[in-house]
């Protein structure tokens, strides 16, 4: 069953759009997230630990990957704008490590879903 599960995973990653490659990318950020969350709060602090480092890991990805050249000015701008919210995002992420800051994982988990709804209407686009 394994063999399977990875073999589709591996299909659907392959297959996949920018936008939809992008799209899992956030779907992983908020899972790690969610899980940092759920172990956040019955103090399993080396699994909450890990699972924002997989969050934090995923969200870096994001931003290395910005593409500033494409689109004109207004990619540009939209590419320096989502570098600011990714920043955001791994900031509150090291503050929830650091603290065991359940609100500072929410501020992380509110701004990943707004931009995975954002990316979920792009992905049908193309």
């Amino acid at each position: 069953m394994m063999n399977a599960t990875y073999e589709y995973t591996k299909n659907s990653v392959m297959t996949a759009s920018r936008a939809k490659l992008v799209v899992m990318m956030y779907d992983g950020a908020i899972r790690f997230a969610e899980q940092a969350r759920f172990q956040l709060k019955r103090n399993n602090h080396a699994a909450c630990g890990t699972a924002i480092s997989n969050c934090y890991n995923i969200v870096s990805e994001l931003k290395i990957a910005l593409d500033y050249e494409a689109g004109g000015e207004i990619g540009k701008r939209m590419a320096k704008d989502l570098a600011r919210l990714y920043t955001f995002v791994m900031d509150r992420l090291v503050e929830a490590n650091l603290d065991r800051d359940e609100s500072s994982l929410e501020a992380a988990l509110d701004v990943l879903g707004t931009l995975k709804e954002g990316w979920d209407h792009a992905a049908t686009l193309v």
